[in-house]
């Protein structure tokens, strides 16, 4: 059965369409079936991955709960369901609307035998950010190694509480520190108090990379525009230890397990 995961921040600029268009490629690269769905009117998760859409379909499918347009994109194992500044123009119809469960309705219609569905969800508590949440069980945020950021996980954790009345399953699963330096002082601050408050919780980070910035602009992956680089790498780990963290099964050629990776490289205590 599909997994339905949102990545979700209030606050914007931590990492959150990086982190959900390289987990889902490297979920693909694994042999997994993979939905991106872009909720985020910008539509920077679809530019991510080479599609460039208005958004009109979408709109479509949510104001009727239809079944959501998908389109092929050129990443193994990876479907898009774009978006586009169709949903930006449409205010006054999702202001309006006092329902939550249009993506869960609209998703439970549409076909496909995915492993897992990825929504990318805007900044900020809105409309598609609570849609988002209300058709997922499993929530991964993205924080800057900053204390502003950690203020806006604060702000994030206390959203997904508010929700639990409405989807009693939904939580919390990791908390992914994105543009990390190591050698900072800072850096090791925010880590101690990330796995404070979210005891066993915290992924491997992810560090400032150059190749991690690049790769929109050329519409793919890390993965795919440099193999070999830390941001890669980096993304490569946290999905193995989702999989154990979620307990996303691989299949036995590639099940290689966290451990087995990351721990070296871990204790290596090296960027």
């Amino acid at each position: 059965m599909k997994k339905v995961v949102a990545v979700v921040n209030l606050k914007g600029g931590v990492g959150k369409t990086t982190t959900a268009v390289n987990l889902a490629a490297c979920w693909g690269e694994t042999g997994k079936k993979v939905l991106l769905i872009d909720m985020d009117p910008q539509g920077s998760a679809s530019i991510s991955v080479g599609v460039r859409n208005g958004g009109n379909e979408l709109l479509y499918a949510l104001e009727n709960s239809d079944p959501l347009p998908i389109v092929s994109t050129d990443v193994p194992g990876l479907a898009l369901v774009p978006s586009g500044m169709a949903l930006t123009a449409a205010n006054q119809w999702n202001t309006g609307v006092t329902s939550n469960d249009i993506l869960a309705r609209c998703l439970e219609q549409t076909e496909g035998d995915w492993d897992f569905v990825i929504i990318d969800c805007p900044p900020g508590l809105g409309f598609y950010t609570m849609n988002s949440l209300m058709a997922c069980k499993h929530v991964l945020v993205p924080v800057e190694t900053s204390f502003l950021g950690l203020n806006g996980l604060k702000q994030m954790t206390a959203a997904i509480e508010s929700f639990k009345p409405q989807n009693p399953d939904i939580k919390i699963e990791a908390i992914i520190p994105c543009r990390a330096h190591r050698r900072r002082r800072i850096h090791w601050e925010i880590m101690d108090s990330l796995k404070e408050m979210f005891p066993g919780k915290v992924s491997p980070i992810i560090r400032e990379n150059v190749s991690l910035a690049e790769a929109p602009g050329r519409g793919k992956p890390v993965i795919l525009t440099a193999r070999i680089s830390k941001g890669a790498d980096d993304y490569r780990l946290v999905t193995l230890w989702l999989d154990e963290q979620i307990g996303f099964e691989l299949d036995d050629d590639t099940a290689l397990s966290y451990s087995d990776v990351f721990k070296p490289i871990e204790n290596a205590g090296s960027l």
